[in-house]
């Protein structure tokens, strides 16, 4: 007959001596492990408390070079990329709001003024680009690091979004423009210039600002990658060609509205999960994972 010896964990032997101080809930289940001996298992759902430790602990991030101002850097970011992403989606909304009459477009946002709507998308940008103004300042006092490449070209991309959108509304309030090509050039290339400008700068910043949340690091493989929106400004140009080229009713020309709507679909998306990876950056730095030598006591 075989016996079954039950081993200990080196990690929970380790922890034989010591006691939860800080607030900890349950991973599983929420209940307050606060006060509780580490090495146990939750009264509630029976999950073992170190698991939530190994859980909560990041010593990942710990071993990154710190950033001064966390919580500024935090707000900061998470604000950068929420105004980027209303004025894409204001952007969005100037153009369904010029769409063909045979598009079931409300008629509510047919009521409101494209011009309104580009003019906000510039305002929306601008203050996009004030929330960028203090990082870039801390960058030049070495407060953040490895990240100046990242936000000059995103404040770049983002000054030219919003000369881009003035320029698109004077031409819209002023001048009727007769050339297709250069109307083209104002009102697609001009916004898809200055958001690749802005992807490529999110390319480089977020990640490197991501290294300080678990959830931005374990979502690798789920988040949204910023070369699909860089490959998608490009097939939103070719879409825009063929209008450009094409009669108003012809097939090509619905195919080149079809490649828009598409493209501008997977950009608002994936600005939308790009916002979310903000958020978590954002928590992580606000509220930093306790290091384990706060987190545990000894007993006694």
């Amino acid at each position: 007959m075989i016996t079954e010896s039950k081993t200990k964990s080196p990690i929970a032997d380790d922890l034989s001596q010591m006691r939860v101080v800080l607030s900890m809930p349950c991973r599983r289940c929420g209940y307050e492990l606060k006060e509780l001996e580490a090495d146990g298992d939750c009264p509630e759902c029976g999950e073992p408390i170190r698991l939530t430790i190994i859980e909560v602990v990041d010593p990942t991030s710990r071993r990154l070079q710190p950033i001064h101002k966390p919580k500024i850097v935090g707000n900061l970011i998470a604000g950068v990329v929420l105004f980027y992403f209303v004025a894409i989606v204001i952007a969005v909304l100037a153009l369904v709001s010029r769409a063909p009459e045979s598009l079931p477009i409300p008629s509510a946002l047919r009521s409101i003024s494209t011009i309104s709507f580009v003019w906000t998308s510039a305002l929306t940008s601008i203050i996009a680009l004030a929330c960028l103004v203090p990082m870039m300042r801390m960058c030049q006092r070495q407060e953040i690091a490895g990240c100046r490449k990242g936000i000059v070209m995103t404040f770049s991309g983002l000054w030219l979004w919003a000369i881009s959108m003035g320029i698109n509304a004077w031409m819209l309030l002023n001048i009727k423009i007769q050339s297709p090509e250069v109307a083209m050039l104002i009102d697609t290339c001009l916004p898809v210039v200055s958001a690749g400008l802005v992807f490529s700068g999110f390319r480089h910043l977020i990640p490197r600002l991501g290294q300080r949340s678990r959830a931005f690091r374990q979502a690798q493989g789920s988040r949204q990658r910023m070369n699909d929106l860089l490959a998608a400004l490009v097939v939103i140009i070719i879409g825009r060609t063929f209008l450009a080229v094409s009669d108003s009713d012809s097939n090509l020309a619905l195919l080149g509205l079809i490649i828009m709507v598409m493209s501008l679909s997977l950009i608002v998306i994936g600005l939308g999960y790009l916002l979310r990876n903000a958020i978590w950056i954002r928590n992580a730095l606000i509220t930093p994972p306790p290091a384990l030598i706060d987190l545990l006591h000894l007993k006694g």
